[in-house]
């Protein structure tokens, strides 16, 4: 882990079970095969710093080869969280986990971007094809770590996504190509329920005769998801037909939400690192809505 503040290390009684990161302070992500030999559902968190906190393995996607591990102790969690961004073609990217301190560092360029594929465990995903410098033949022991880009003049540093599988040499299937797969951000946010956020963008478009909860109210929101409507329901709410929201209408409650996305972090009620992302999905929304009104 060089100096990244964000890649981890797994073990379960002293025992090594592969590389994770954190996406926040409250949970880490790691290949799902990693977790193969896990015995139960806790594990330890080692971070960089040297400290080890508990883990708790909360949701595994075998087929896309992705676990979520939610952090027991999040307040000793520092706050250095990776930037992410999406791969680009010839970008140059590092891996930032070794197996041990006797196996080099991964690093290569972007072979692709997006691709379909499909995983070890049956699962489609859209993956970023990479291609490692190191011609190792075996690259077991790396997966589960965060692929980052490598600083350049016209793009900084930023977490692209998650190492998962490596590509079997066609001739020499004994061993492995130089060809790995890592699947990006955005293909992780949409398989884990807890990264959604389309549940917030209710308070743009309240029911009728219905007040706005208070800010402080988290009765409704102990467990992740609780209360959480599905997101086609949402968006056909705000979709509905023959009601029309003016643009000054959603401006207004566009601020209201973004007022209320401060004091919730200020209060420690939300992670201050997704308070940027839900604070562009909240503009976003709201642009849409005023585009729409345009072209109407």
């Amino acid at each position: 882990m060089p100096g990244s503040g964000y890649a981890v290390d797994l073990y379960q009684a002293d025992r090594p079970l592969g590389a994770g990161f954190l996406l926040t302070r409250c949970f880490v992500l790691t290949a799902d095969h990693c977790l193969r030999y896990l015995a139960g559902e806790t594990l330890e968190v080692r971070l960089e710093n040297g400290s080890v906190i508990g883990g708790r393995v909360c949701r595994r996607i075998e087929e896309a080869d992705l676990a979520l591990i939610e952090i027991l102790e999040p307040e000793r969690v520092p706050l250095t969280l990776p930037t992410g961004d999406l791969a680009r073609r010839g970008d140059r990217w590092r891996g930032l986990h070794r197996p041990s301190l006797s196996d080099p560092s991964l690093g290569g360029h972007v072979d692709e971007d997006a691709v379909d594929y499909t995983c070890v465990g049956g699962g489609r995903v859209q993956a970023i094809q990479l291609v490692a410098e190191q011609e190792l033949g075996d690259y077991s022991g790396y997966s589960g770590g965060p692929v980052e880009r490598v600083t350049t003049a016209e793009r900084g540093p930023a977490l692209l996504g998650i190492l998962i599988e490596q590509y079997p040499d066609r001739q020499t299937p004994e061993r492995a190509a130089n060809v790995l797969f890592a699947v990006p951000l955005r293909e992780v946010m949409a398989r884990f329920p807890y990264f959604r956020t389309e549940h917030l963008l209710r308070v743009l478009e309240p029911p009728a005769n219905a007040a706005v909860p208070a800010v402080g109210h988290t009765e409704q929101s102990a467990a992740p998801g609780a209360g959480i409507p599905p997101p086609d329901a949402v968006q056909a709410a705000a979709g509905k037909p023959g009601a029309p929201e003016p643009v000054e209408a959603a401006i207004a409650k566009g601020e209201t939400l973004l007022s209320a996305l401060k004091e919730w972090s200020a209060r420690g009620l939300i992670d201050p690192a997704q308070v940027t992302g839900l604070q562009v999905h909240i503009a976003k929304n709201v642009i849409d809505i005023a585009l729409g009104d345009e072209s109407s």
